[in-house]
């Protein structure tokens, strides 16, 4: 566990997309409620892991849909970036 705030990652998020943290949960789907397409959700992805010098691998970034899953793979399979 790398013990990431969920409070803190949405304001991350909500400073990316523009969407007000109230209206993201850990339920609020990247694809229909953010409106990010796949190219958007790399984006999305490439911002967070510099935000929290985390590294995820790719491969269990491409079924997730859901900002919770997101979070949780962060915090659980996040590795600190190399500088």
């Amino acid at each position: 566990m790398n013990g990431l705030n969920f409070d803190e990652f949405v304001q991350t998020i909500s400073d990316y997309v523009g969407v007000d943290t109230d209206e993201i949960t850990r339920e609020t789907d990247v694809y229909d409620d953010l409106y990010l397409d796949s190219l958007g959700l790399f984006g999305l992805g490439s911002h967070i892991t510099d935000t929290y010098k985390l590294n995820i691998p790719l491969s269990l970034v491409a079924s997730i849909s859901k900002v919770g899953e997101i979070f949780d793979l962060l915090n659980e399979k996040g590795t600190p970036a190399e500088d």
